[in-house]
């Protein structure tokens, strides 16, 4: 897993210089295990995830490059709509609202999070 996290955050920073990007935003995760509601089917995989560890090689990877890291609070990043802001939830992997605005549930949560507050965690960003 140690070895994945390497490679997975190395290619968001390498793909994060390739497109100029000055910033990366991550969703501050604290407590997930706790909050985050699983069946016996998925609990294994969220409790062997190591979204901490993923973050610090992104912290780190993207350090050496000059690129801040920014995390935002992650409540209702997979439920908001950024057209009017009302909170729905997604059918299966698909968001819609009433307003119109549709689009897969994840490129939503990416949405939210690049336009989300800044999370009030007072922990040093790179």
């Amino acid at each position: 897993m140690t070895d994945q996290d390497h490679k997975i955050s190395r290619g968001i920073v390498d793909f994060a210089v390739s497109q100029g990007v000055s910033t990366i935003r991550l969703e501050r995760l604290r407590n997930i295990r706790k909050t985050t509601r699983t069946s016996r089917k998925t609990q294994s995989h969220l409790h062997t995830w190591s979204f901490y560890r993923l973050a610090q090689f992104v912290e780190y990877k993207s350090r050496f490059e000059g690129i801040a890291v920014q995390y935002v609070d992650p409540a209702y990043t997979s439920q908001r709509c950024p057209a009017c802001g009302q909170l729905n939830h997604a059918k299966d992997r698909q968001y819609e609202c009433d307003c119109g605005y549709g689009t897969h549930r994840d490129r939503l949560g990416a949405i939210n999070v690049l336009d989300a507050p800044m999370s009030s965690d007072k922990r040093k960003t790179a």
